[in-house]
């Protein structure tokens, strides 16, 4: 990476919700839907803005409403997903089957809210997909920073939890079989956080039979850093799997695409 300087910029959050069938969008039931979390919302009819009055964004000079944009695309011009897409589905075993059937898409991102809070951030672009779920019934939902599918009907079941903050929204946890035998057998990684201006988490290993313990520690540690920011610094170690060991960290460049700074973790 050059002299590049290790650290990620936040980036504006974005999905596409997938139909089978070209979707109406009633987006006046939308506005209803988010009234009921966020009374001052307003939509802006020929922008397609969704503006939240009460979320305010600090700028250099100002401060501003944040704001979510839905824009609508047309039938058979959807954009191919990369390979990556389908992939790391752990989570949804018929994600490419049911992907393939649809042919209209709708893209939502957040806008002028990247100086906001990470929960904060997270649980507006979480409301504003869960009003337009509720309203339009997609098929599909697709993080496009963590490069997943998710099921829509899971994530409107998991939004009924009043205490659910839809970080897998954004986030993937993956895992990569290492070829070359100067690295360890695995290797397993996060995906998502460098959208919102953290690291990322990384990590070598060969035992098998850890897959799901470290996949699990590296959630804790996603939701983690999201609660009290991006805290882990180089040097720092954290607890590993057991209670008396240690993982350290070092900041450095990805082993994987996106090219973005990641803790990468090393067992000592």
């Amino acid at each position: 990476m050059g002299s590049k300087k290790l650290g990620n910029s936040p980036k504006m959050l974005m999905f596409q919700l997938l139909y089978k069938e070209q979707p109406n969008i009633d987006y006046q039931a939308v506005l209803v839907a988010l009234q009921q979390v966020y009374p001052s919302v307003e939509f802006d009819p020929g922008a397609h803005v969704f503006i939240f009055p009460e979320i305010e964004v600090e700028f250099e000079d100002k401060k501003g409403p944040a704001q979510c944009v839905v824009m609508e695309g047309e039938k058979d011009k959807r954009s191919e997903l990369q390979d990556t897409f389908f992939q790391q589905n752990w989570h949804w075993n018929e994600a490419a089957t049911v992907e393939r059937e649809c042919h209209y898409a709708l893209s939502i991102s957040d806008f002028m809210s990247r100086g906001l809070e990470p929960r904060v951030r997270i649980v507006l672009i979480q409301q504003m997909l869960l009003a337009l779920i509720k309203v339009s019934k997609p098929e599909v939902l697709v993080s496009i920073h963590g490069e997943k599918l998710i099921d829509p009907e899971v994530f409107a079941h998991d939004c009924l939890d009043p205490n659910y903050v839809g970080l897998d929204l954004l986030v993937n946890v993956r895992l990569f079989n290492i070829e070359n035998p100067e690295y360890k057998q695995f290797l397993m990684d996060t995906i998502g956080l460098h959208s919102l201006g953290m690291s990322d988490f990384e990590i070598f290993f060969d035992e098998e039979e850890n897959l799901n313990a470290i996949a699990g520690r590296l959630w804790d540690y996603a939701y983690y850093i999201m609660q009290a920011g991006d805290v882990i610094e180089d040097g720092h170690t954290i607890q590993g799997l057991e209670e008396d060991s240690k993982w350290l960290c070092q900041k450095k460049w990805s082993e994987t695409q996106p090219k973005r700074t990641v803790l990468d973790i090393e067992v000592v």
